[in-house]
């Protein structure tokens, strides 16, 4: 997508996000696991410790875990 326009490449990288999102779901579903896809994280942060480069983004966070029993 080297020459795709900004707008076009971020379109497409929220829809695999969301795909990814989605498969995370139906495997904590189908192993008895929660989880919770997040849009309101501390962005740079996380990209800060993640040591991410200026081109790379955080689009969502997902928490996986055991829920309440």
């Amino acid at each position: 997508m080297g020459k795709s326009a900004t707008e076009e490449k971020d379109a497409y990288a929220h829809a695999d996000a969301a795909f990814i999102g989605q498969n995370v779901y139906l495997f904590c579903a189908s192993d008895g696991l929660a989880t919770v896809f997040r849009a309101s994280i501390d962005q740079p942060a996380l990209a800060k410790a993640m040591k991410l480069c200026e081109d790379q983004k955080i689009l969502f966070s997902q928490t996986v875990g055991y829920g309440k029993k």
